[in-house]
């Protein structure tokens, strides 16, 4: 497999850890609803990482020789946000709404969790912090974006799949108080790979 291949997937399993508002419903459809509603309704979200991968790789390839200049200042500014980002939602409080069973066809499932994701336009400066970080470059064909949208899709799908399959088979385990520690260490993962971006901004 090629390495924007593997640095997509990485990608997409990092953005599918379930910190966000979306991921802690996704996780309750699937304790009140099912292990295929749940995971229908996060592939939503995950479609929408594909697309804002894509557009973000297209907005780094165009800057791609500042990135390069600036490299190391770029990972110390992504590390110290991604950082604060991880200790906010470590430390935050975690909003947890109870869903009664709605009642929604599959594709209502997937086409509403994509709408709410559409409009977190913010994922862009993420992923392209992300892939900052990871030095994601290519040529300026077709093949690096569908690489990429391959990788993201592959991590997203997987961790979801994961996820959701945990959830449903021990449900009766699970509690709000277990949705919100899931969180609180999601943001965590986050806070440890801001320090690992600023460590490695001064490794060559």
């Amino acid at each position: 497999m090629d390495i924007i291949f593997f640095k997509g997937l990485a990608t997409g399993l990092f953005l599918s850890l379930p910190f966000g508002p979306v991921g802690i419903y996704c996780m309750e459809k699937t304790l009140i609803e099912g292990e295929k509603e749940g995971y229908v309704s996060a592939m939503g979200m995950v479609t929408v990482d594909i697309i804002y991968g894509v557009l973000a790789y297209l907005f780094v390839n165009q800057i791609d020789f500042l990135i390069i200049k600036y490299e190391p200042f770029l990972k110390i500014l992504i590390g110290v946000a991604l950082i604060w980002i991880g200790y906010k939602k470590f430390r935050g409080n975690v909003d947890i709404k109870d869903i009664s069973n709605e009642n929604k066809t599959l594709l209502q499932d997937y086409l509403g969790t994509l709408v709410i994701s559409l409009f977190n336009v913010s994922s862009i400066l993420v992923i392209a912090g992300l892939y900052a970080t990871l030095r994601v470059r290519g040529s300026t064909g077709i093949e690096t974006p569908l690489k990429l949208a391959s990788g993201i899709l592959s991590g997203g799908a997987s961790l979801w799949f994961l996820t959701t399959f945990i959830l449903y088979n021990f449900k009766k385990k699970v509690t709000s108080e277990v949705l919100v520690k899931i969180s609180k260490y999601s943001g965590l993962v986050i806070l440890i790979f801001g320090v690992i971006a600023i460590v490695f901004a001064f490794y060559k």
